[in-house]
């Protein structure tokens, strides 16, 4: 039998908080949208901003999903992608789900379990990034 590692709900919460915490106090700018994703791609937990539109509250799920779905940061996705421009993403299904964007970060254990993943959304991709790489983190110091 498999046993499955996933990412909690009070887990979750706590890096969503840590992500809102630094795109409002620390760097606040654009309304963004976090998502954290358990290890088979399904939602945790999520937040958005005030003001927020609906298509950055999409992305930020889809970007997780992504992440889980490659087992791949969405960064390292987006650069085999432009690699090779003939590579169609659309081919593995789910073209309406994949988001090929940095800013979706995969949640390892120190095993390199991965237990789910994170994203943001709602600013320049590089800044989306930044804002998942803070929940990264904060799920490492739990």
């Amino acid at each position: 039998m498999i046993e499955a590692k996933n990412i909690g709900l009070e887990e979750a919460r706590k890096i969503i908080d840590a992500m809102l915490e630094y795109c409002t106090v620390k760097k606040p700018g654009d309304p963004m949208a976090h998502a954290v994703v358990d290890s088979a791609g399904v939602l945790v937990c999520f937040a958005r901003m005030d003001g927020t539109c609906p298509i950055i509250r999409r992305m930020a799920e889809n970007k997780a999903y992504t992440a889980i779905m490659w087992r791949m940061d969405t960064r390292d996705l987006f650069e085999l992608r432009n690699k090779d421009p003939n590579m169609k993403i659309e081919c593995f299904g789910e073209p309406d789900r994949q988001a090929v964007i940095p800013g979706g970060n995969l949640l390892k254990t120190s095993d390199g379990s991965i237990v789910g993943a994170v994203a943001s959304s709602g600013r320049h991709f590089n800044e989306d990034e930044e804002l998942a790489l803070i929940g990264v983190k904060a799920f490492k110091e739990l």
